[in-house]
């Protein structure tokens, strides 16, 4: 099929890409840039440049859209909310989705299935009465967006705007992911046992893993059993103190102190009603459906989890979507001095030398940089090789206390996913974390940054020949 995303380079968006296109589908996604949309995407795809929470658009691709999935909107949990960043939230929902069916109606799109997103704000503070679908809207300004964002979808259903279409609304829970979204805020601390609950802990928590929710949208498209609105959140609801108490267990830390409801209020605001209102959702529907978890309770979900994350590593994580075969991307890594074509020039990065003529499993690699003007000397061990799939590096000498790199090749599609994964620590453990973990983070995030536009540039069959692989 002919696909549509919006929202596609949230978290949500690309793994739900990555499935889409691994099961053989074609993409289109709808972005404001497309130049940057190509760069970020961790799949092929077509971009159709736009801003549909400006206005409708007509794009003659439309046209050959078969199925949607509609998960475009203002992140609502990342600041205090401002006047202004309150307007974002309403029209990167509410008027985009409005937009979005009206530019599908006016090019006569030929759509079989609009899977559109909401929330489980929608029902506002409802304390421990339990919410179906069939349970009426809450109060409050999320209530209210909710509302909005799901109308233009119940209305284009209601009026047959779309013939033959079949509309889903997923309200969704908080999202469970150990590399991105609101875990990845709660796993520092957590990790070095400051993690608690927040407020009297007693607000119910609705949420859903990850790999659950990217199925959801996937198995939505296809079967016809899901329609209307589904409350997408796992069974295993718990409490606030419970959710904080698992996954303090799962890392093997003790409960950290409590954050007191009036500090998060005079910290964010307005905005710390996401983190203090209590919904307590069972998923019928999707009992109905009988739709098959794979994390139906926070047992699983953080086992899951902390595979990833225990043992108090730092942890950065990132994809990137190349159009070449990745025997030829890996060829790119596997020359030493590529190391310093892809390292930004204020590190000042020059290999030093090598144990072996070519990388290979067990190559001892020296070099030198400098990190904020004060030089270093590092060396690195090349682990587990195996070319065109996979290989690890690790410190053995350097700035780091363990800075561990796994580097995965995987087909997609017509190119290769690259995909990064690094495991470090900063000296001084917990104490280190918190004067410098900020800091740090922040220079890995852009080394990488300028990494990927290297990579994305780089002609890699005319440096290791046309030929198909």
């Amino acid at each position: 099929m002919k696909i549509l995303i919006t929202g596609a380079t949230g978290m949500v968006g690309r793994e739900v890409g990555k499935k889409l296109v691994r099961a053989g589908h074609t993409i289109f996604v709808i972005s404001r840039n497309a130049e940057k949309a190509h760069l970020e995407l961790p799949f092929p795809c077509d971009v159709i440049e736009g801003d549909l929470s400006e206005e409708p658009i007509k794009n003659e691709l439309l046209r050959e859209v078969e199925a949607v999935v509609h998960l475009a909107g203002e992140s609502v949990a990342e600041a205090r909310w401002s006047d202004q960043k309150k307007k974002r939230i309403y029209s990167s929902r509410a008027s985009y989705t409005s937009n979005m069916i009206t530019s599908l109606v006016e090019m006569k799109a030929r759509v079989r299935v609009f899977v559109s997103t909401s929330a489980t704000g929608y029902y506002g503070d409802r304390g421990d009465e339990v919410l179906t679908e069939d349970s009426n809207q809450g109060a409050g300004f999320l209530s209210d967006v909710c509302r909005d964002w799901e109308r233009p979808v119940t209305l284009a259903q209601g009026k047959n705007l779309i013939p033959g279409c079949r509309y889903v609304i997923l309200r969704v829970g908080v999202v469970l992911n150990a590399l991105a979204g609101a875990l990845t805020k709660m796993l520092p601390l957590f990790q070095n046992g400051f993690g608690g609950a927040v407020g009297d802990g007693q607000q119910w928590m609705s949420w859903i893993h990850v790999e659950d929710l990217t199925n959801l949208y996937v198995e939505a498209i296809g079967d016809r059993a899901f329609a209307g609105i589904i409350n997408a959140v796992a069974p295993g609801v718990a409490r606030n103190i419970d959710f904080s108490k698992d996954l303090a267990h799962s890392l093997g830390k003790n409960l950290g102190p409590a954050v007191p409801a009036f500090v998060l209020k005079s910290i964010f605001g307005e905005m710390s009603h996401v983190i203090l209102s209590s919904q307590r959702l069972e998923p019928k529907a999707l009992k109905q459906i009988g739709f098959e978890f794979k994390y139906p309770d926070l047992n699983s979900a953080f086992s899951q989890v902390a595979e990833l994350v225990n043992g108090g590593d730092a942890i950065f994580y990132c994809e990137q979507y190349l159009s070449f075969k990745r025997e030829k991307v890996f060829q790119f890594f596997a020359d030493a001095k590529n190391l310093e074509t892809i390292t930004p020039p204020l590190l000042q990065f020059h290999v030093l030398g090598m144990s072996t003529p070519e990388i290979q499993g067990g190559s001892l690699i020296d070099y030198k940089l400098k990190i904020h003007g004060v030089p270093v000397r590092w060396r690195t061990e090349i682990l587990d090789w195996q070319p065109p799939q996979k290989f690890v590096d690790t410190q053995l000498k350097g700035p780091y206390t363990k800075w561990h790199h796994t580097h995965e090749f995987s087909d997609l599609g017509p190119g290769t996913l690259m995909t990064d994964m690094v495991r470090y620590r900063v000296p001084l453990g917990s104490l280190g974390l918190l004067a410098a973990g900020r800091l740090v983070s922040r220079d890995v995030k852009k080394i990488f940054e300028y990494r990927r536009e290297v990579c994305s540039q780089y002609d890699y069959d005319k440096n290791f020949g046309s030929e198909q692989n």
